[in-house]
C-alpha cells in the first residue's frame, strides 16, 4: 500500500434520519457513492463507518490527492445526483450539531503490507 503522506483525509459526519442506518448504508451500495469518488475525483480509498453501538452518527473518511480534489468531487455533477435523496436520508439540523468533519492533512502513515 503507498504511503498516504501527502495526501488529505475528509472527514463527513451523517445523522441517519430517524435512526435507519439500513436505508443511508443502503443508498451508498446502490449508487456506489465510494467507487465514484475514486473512479472521478482524485480520491484514493474511501469508507462508510456505521458506530458498533447502533447509535450516534455515521462517518465517511476518504484520501484524496488534496484539498482541491475533494473540493472537486464536492462540487462534481455525479454527486450533485445525489442532494434530493441525501436531504431524505439525513437528519441535517442533527448533522450540523456533531462535531466533527473537515479536511486533514495526513503527516504520519503506516500501514500493514498487503497479505499474498
Amino acid at each position: 500500500m503507498p504511503t498516504l503522506e501527502g495526501k488529505v483525509r475528509s472527514l463527513l459526519v451523517l445523522q441517519p434520519r430517524g435512526g435507519d442506518y439500513a436505508a443511508l448504508v443502503d443508498f451508498f451500495r446502490r449508487h456506489d457513492v465510494l467507487g465514484l469518488a475514486v473512479r472521478h475525483a482524485g480520491c484514493w480509498a474511501a469508507e462508510l463507518h456505521v458506530p458498533v453501538s447502533g447509535a450516534g452518527p455515521v462517518v465517511v473518511t476518504a484520501v484524496w490527492d488534496d484539498a482541491a480534489a475533494y473540493d472537486g468531487w464536492r462540487n462534481h455533477p455525479v454527486r450533485a445526483t445525489f442532494n434530493d435523496d441525501m436531504q431524505r436520508l439525513v437528519d441535517l439540523e442533527a448533522s450540523a450539531v456533531v462535531a466533527g468533519g473537515g479536511v486533514y492533512a495526513v503527516v504520519v502513515s503506516a500501514s500493514r503490507p498487503a497479505e499474498p
